[in-house]
Formats: structure tokens, C-alpha cells, sequence
């Protein structure tokens, strides 16, 4: 054993015992390690190690050009039969293979010292490009002699034992950083539990993404008595049947500002008593009722549904209206009543899925979904990404990136690379969907309608301080084009932020289709696997946006209408059991009628070519995984405002176009 090794085995030691002395049996602890390198190139002058970072305030970690690695050891500790701990350690992503001296400490005063931003004192960037070893995955789980109870969990978490309309799993990047105290247990065979009172996030959850922080909130400040609670009961009360229902409530607290203490110095004439009174800041409650009926006298049937409820409310004396200064970038509603006082926002939800599991014996099956979210529901704490609460492929699905989608406003398409992902908000969606799939030996195809209108259409709706509209990001999403300008409304090329739920104008409905195919081709030479997967894809969108002129006439100049055509193909080569490769090719063209612009300008017509080709390459051996991706984005957009505009002189909107490489190459072990 090397030093390295001796050290770390020490400190995993000390930090899992205490002050105990170590016990020489092996057997009460388990070690396990993981090295993980990442490589980005583009033909940019960005740098970094992640695709897309931070999209508030700079962050020195995002960029197109860079290699960085990480290093994750887990301990497993058995203290006894009855209890168990569990740390993980891990290094701070973001250091560049090129800044290898940086210490952490941050030298240069931006904004008024530009001298040195940069030096080689190693006191430039800070501590996210330390490499520093960070305490992420600390619990102690522990089967306590309680009747009912299977285990007490103290310490970190996923979230993942509710849903993604109450408190959601966290995503990767934060995947066991959240902390609480849980109970798990069973009434006989046929009940369980799960309750937990989580310590609530400061960052994200609530007003202005928060919980209380000062820089973020001038009437904000204070987070450290901020929790959620939460409780899960499951029942199975026959073989066929399965009901769960979940409870959560946040509650976020603020100093009271009315407080003597907090407005003067102590005395007893002003009333002060050394003690601050507190009140809410945030207030949330998400439940759900589900089940899922899956008979025995049809074995190819099963059928389940939900309903959920949201309310959330801001206190405006400790909450700043995010609407109102934040150009409408909110995660939560501000809702008013009639003399500007905080409201309630409240909607149900409900959803139903009927699957037909090949009921003809031929390879035919069949799934149909309704679903229903009302124009304010919000769960602000549920899952931000990786995941997906619908059946349909939806908007921001293209060929190479896959979509989902989720019943909040709090979505997470950053800290991503290019390739990973992208997620949409279904508050208000109102709809069904309806999927066969075939299966016949190697070949597999689905066929795809989605028919949606939308709970959230409203004439004159108060986005000024009501809201949030994300700065008006109409017409198609493209996930690829993200990285291009580093605007995080991103409203030229709409590569950033899919959030804009609610629009002062809006009368709209859409339709989605789309035909999936794989095939696994038999008996290539040379070859121990080879699969050729196609999809097209149709999007019909249309919004009527403001439907009459002052005057009370119908309007039409404002009418959108958004046809997309996709079509996509890639062919995977396995050509042993190490050695992979891939190659594909996606195309989208969309015609957008009045895409964007504002009811007091004009709207401009675009139209759009985009032109994606991929190859990627993977190979394994002897514990090792590399994987290498290369891509070229093609993207030529034609935007034409309207005549009456151009004539009054030259072209107010420029066509525009890009010309990306990328790639992007991952190296790991774990021992």
C-alpha cells in the first residue's frame, strides 16, 4: 500500500470512529473508490470543464475546452448488527488539468481589480478550482427497537423515497448532499411508511431560488431553522392493488421585522427582550394519492393513476417579488388579491395510464394517458431533472438528446454538458396521449399522438408582478444550440431555458407524433452486434395569443403557428465486447409564423435548418471505460419581420447561423 493509500485509509479511519481506537477486524468497514476524467473541446475560446454552469452569476467552471478530474472514495462502516454509517468523500469538479497550482484563495477584487484576475500566484480562481475533498454522503442508519420501525436514517439522502410532484430525487450533482432524519417501517405485509423531516436546501427552494440568503434578498437573511416534512404511507390491500399517498410541507422562516429587537437597540421601554420573534417567509404543501391495479385474471392489463394538490405561498414582507424585479424569473407564483396581499396559489392535478401488454399475442401493445395539471401547480421542491412524469415524448425530445417532463417551475437545465438531457414545465397542460409499440424479434417500433391544450390560456394575465413569463421564450426549444451566446433566456435561438409557462396572451394548442424504430440487424460478419435506430417526429403548435384589439375587433396579426419536422438515424457497432463505435445523423426543419416579438413592436417570422451529426466510440477493458463523442452542429436560421416594418428601412433582424465541433471524452475506474 502506497502512502496515498495509507493516508486516506488513516483519515476515512479517524472520521468513521472518532476518537475510538481503529479495531484491527477488517470486516467493519468497506472501502471503495472511483477516478473519473473528463475531456471538452470547441471550436470556442471558453474554458472549462462543463458545457453549461451557473447561469446567475459567473462561474470560472463552465467552458467548451478543458480536461478535469475527480476523485470519489465511499466508506461503509458496520458499528454493530443493529447500525451502520456511511461517508463519501469527494473532490471538487472544475480544476483544470492546466491550473494545477491553484490553491483555492481568490486574489483579484472584480469588478474594481482587472488587473489580476488571473496570475501565477495561484490565488486566482478560487476554491472550485482547488480540488478540494468534500464531506458529501454522511449518515448513520440504525434499527432501533421500536415497534414498527425498521430503521432510523440520520444524515444525508436522496429524497428519492417520495415523487416527483412532492420532494423529488435530487439530480446527480447534488445526489446525496441533502440531510435530514427519516423513520421507515411496516404494519404486517400489507402497509409501510416513510417520514422524514429534511433540512430544507437554502439554495433553490423558494422565492428568488433561496431559503433566505442576504445577497439574494434584502429581506432575507436567516435559513438556518428552514425544513421540510414529509410522509409516505403505502398500501397493498389485495395482491392486485397498490395505493401510496405522500404529504410534504415546506415552511421557511424569516426574523420578524416588526421585532424591537431587530429595529433598535435593547430597552425595555421599546419592548425588547433579547429574543427575535419569527415569521414565514415560504410556505408549500404538495400531496399526492396514487395506485396502480394490475389484475390477475388479465395479466396483460395494469392500470394506474394519480392526483396531486399544490399550494404555495410567499410572505411579501421577508419575500422579494421575483416577477417584479427579476424580469419575471421565478420559480414560485406571487399571486395578489385585490389590495396587494399574498394569496394562495393552489391547483389539483391528475393523471391516468392504461397499458395493454401484448393482448393478442402477436407483439402489439398498447398505452394511453390522460392527464390534467392545473395553471398553478408548482412543486417547487420536486424533481428538477432525471426524471419524467408523462407519457409523451414531448417538445424538447429531438434525436440525439433526449426530453422529459415535470410538474414544476423550478427546472435544472444547467451544470449539463451538450449531450445530456433537457426538461419542460407541464404546468397547465391538459391532454392524452396515445403509444402503440410492436415487437417482433429484433425489431421494435412505437408510434406516438399527443394531443395537448393548455390550462394556463389567459387574456391580459399580470406578468408584471403575478407570473413569472422567463422573459417570453416562445416557439421551439433547441437543446443543442444552449452553449451558442450564453444568454440564459436565451431569446434568439431559444437554447437555454424552456420555462416561459405563462405569457400575458395566450390561446394555444399543440399535437405531437412521432415514429420510433430499432432494429437489431443478425448476422453481421466481424460483428458481434449491430442496431440501426431511427425517429420522426411532427409538431404542430399553434397560439392565438391576444384574441381581440382594444376596439373589441378579433385580432390576427399576432396568430402563431410552428410546424416541426424531425428525422433522425444512428447506427451502433459492437464489434467485440470491449470495442464499440456509433455513427448518426438528425435533421429538423422549422417553419415559425409570428415566432417572436411583442404585442407593442411587431412579430417576426423565422424559419430553421438544423443539421447534427455525431460519431461516438467506447471501449473496456480490464475495469477501464472510455467513451469518446465528436460532433458537428449545423444551424441556419431565417428571420423575416413583417413588410410594413422593412419598408420603413433596413431589416431590423439579421439572419443568423452556427457553425459548432464538439466533443467530448470521459475516462474511469473504479476499484
Amino acid at each position: 500500500m502506497n502512502r496515498l493509500s495509507t493516508t486516506l485509509l488513516g483519515a476515512a479511519l479517524v472520521a468513521a470512529v472518532g476518537s475510538s481506537p481503529a479495531l484491527a477486524d477488517s470486516d467493519n468497514f468497506e472501502l471503495n473508490g472511483r477516478v473519473y476524467t473528463k475531456y471538452l473541446y470547441k471550436n470556442d475560446n471558453t474554458r472549462g470543464c462543463l458545457s453549461l454552469s451557473n447561469p446567475f452569476w459567473p462561474d470560472n467552471i463552465g467552458g467548451g475546452n478543458g480536461v478535469c478530474t475527480e476523485f470519489e472514495l465511499n466508506i461503509l462502516g458496520r458499528v454493530s448488527k443493529y447500525v451502520t454509517t456511511g461517508i463519501r468523500l469527494k473532490s471538487r469538479f472544475g480544476a483544470l488539468w492546466q491550473g494545477w497550482w491553484e490553491n483555492g484563495d481568490t486574489r483579484w477584487d472584480f469588478p474594481n481589480d482587472t488587473l489580476f484576475r488571473e496570475d501565477t500566484s495561484g490565488e486566482s480562481l478560487g476554491m472550485n478550482h482547488a480540488q478540494y475533498m468534500k464531506l458529501r454522503g454522511a449518515y448513520i442508519r440504525a434499527n432501533l427497537p421500536l415497534p414498527t420501525v425498521n430503521y432510523v436514517h440520520i444524515g444525508s439522502t436522496d429524497f428519492s423515497m417520495f415523487n416527483e410532484w412532492t420532494i423529488g430525487k435530487a439530480r446527480f450533482i447534488d445526489r446525496d448532499n441533502g440531510n435530514g432524519v427519516f423513520v421507515n417501517g411496516q404494519f404486517g405485509n400489507r402497509a409501510r411508511y416513510h417520514f422524514g423531516a429534511i433540512a430544507l436546501p437554502k439554495l433553490f427552494v423558494g422565492p428568488r431560488w433561496t431559503t433566505g440568503l442576504r445577497d439574494a434578498d434584502p429581506l432575507a437573511g436567516f435559513w438556518g431553522a428552514d425544513w421540510a416534512w414529509g410522509g409516505k404511507v403505502e398500501i397493498d390491500p389485495t395482491d392486485d392493488l397498490s395505493v401510496r399517498t405522500i404529504l410534504t410541507y415546506i415552511h421557511d422562516w424569516e426574523a420578524d421585522p416588526n421585532d424591537p429587537d431587530l429595529t433598535g437597540e435593547s430597552d425595555e421601554l421599546r419592548n425588547t427582550d433579547r429574543a427575535i420573534d419569527w415569521v414565514e417567509r415560504f410556505q408549500a404543501f404538495n400531496s399526492t394519492v396514487d395506485f396502480r391495479y394490475t389484475p390477475e385474471f388479465a395479466d396483460f392489463l395494469s392500470l394506474t393513476g394519480l392526483g396531486a394538490f399544490s399550494a404555495t405561498r410567499p410572505n411579501f414582507e421577508t419575500a422579494t417579488n421575483a416577477v417584479q424585479n427579476d424580469q419575471g424569473f421565478s420559480p414560485i407564483l406571487y399571486l395578489q388579491d385585490e389590495n396587494g396581499e399574498s394569496i394562495w396559489a393552489t391547483s389539483f392535478a391528475v393523471k391516468a395510464l392504461l397499458e395493454l401488454y401484448d393482448p393478442f399475442d402477436i407483439g402489439l401493445s398498447f398505452k394511453a394517458e390522460y392527464f390534467n395539471i392545473g395553471e398553478n401547480f408548482n412543486a417547487v421542491f420536486g424533481s428538477r431533472r432525471e426524471a419524467d412524469v408523462l407519457l409523451t415524448d414531448g417538445f424538447v425530445g429531438r434525436g440525439f438528446i433526449d426530453g422529459g417532463q415535470l410538474p414544476t417551475l423550478n427546472l435544472a437545465n444547467e451544470f449539463v454538458d451538450f449531450d445530456e438531457p433537457w426538461y419542460e414545465s407541464v404546468i397547465g397542460w391538459h391532454g392524452a396521449t396515445g403509444l402503440f409499440e410492436f415487437v417482433q424479434g429484433g425489431f421494435t417500433s412505437s408510434l406516438e399522438g399527443t394531443f395537448v391544450e393548455f390550462n394556463t390560456d389567459a387574456q391580459n394575465r399580470d406578468v408584471d408582478n403575478q407570473y413569472p413569463d422567463f422573459l417570453f421564450t416562445d416557439g421551439f426549444l433547441d437543446p443543442y444550440a444552449f452553449t451558442a451566446d450564453r444568454d440564459y433566456a436565451n431569446i434568439f435561438d431559444r437554447g437555454a431555458d424552456p420555462r416561459s409557462v405563462y405569457a400575458e396572451f395566450q390561446e394555444r394548442e399543440s399535437f405531437i407524433g412521432v415514429l420510433k424504430s430499432e432494429y437489431l440487424i443478425p448476422n453481421i460478419p466481424f460483428m458481434e452486434r449491430f442496431v440501426a435506430r431511427t425517429k420522426f417526429k411532427f409538431i404542430h403548435d399553434s397560439d392565438r395569443r391576444r384574441l381581440t384589439n382594444n376596439d373589441g375587433s378579433e385580432r390576427t396579426s399576432d396568430d402563431y403557428m410552428g410546424n416541426m419536422l424531425l428525422g433522425f438515424a444512428f447506427l451502433d457497432a459492437q464489434w467485440t465486447n470491449a470495442f464499440s463505435t456509433g455513427l448518426g445523423y438528425e435533421f429538423s426543419y422549422w417553419d415559425e409564423q409570428n415566432r417572436s416579438g411583442t404585442q407593442e413592436t411587431f412579430f417576426a417570422d423565422y424559419e430553421t435548418y438544423i443539421h447534427v451529426v455525431r460519431a461516438t466510440l467506447g471501449y473496456n477493458f480490464g475495469g477501464l471505460t472510455f467513451n469518446y463523442l465528436i460532433e458537428h452542429y449545423r444551424k441556419d436560421q431565417i428571420r423575416d419581420a413583417p413588410a410594413d416594418v422593412v419598408s420603413l428601412g433596413p431589416d431590423p433582424l439579421s439572419d443568423q447561423k452556427w457553425r459548432v465541433w464538439r466533443a467530448k471524452a470521459t475516462v474511469e475506474v473504479s476499484f
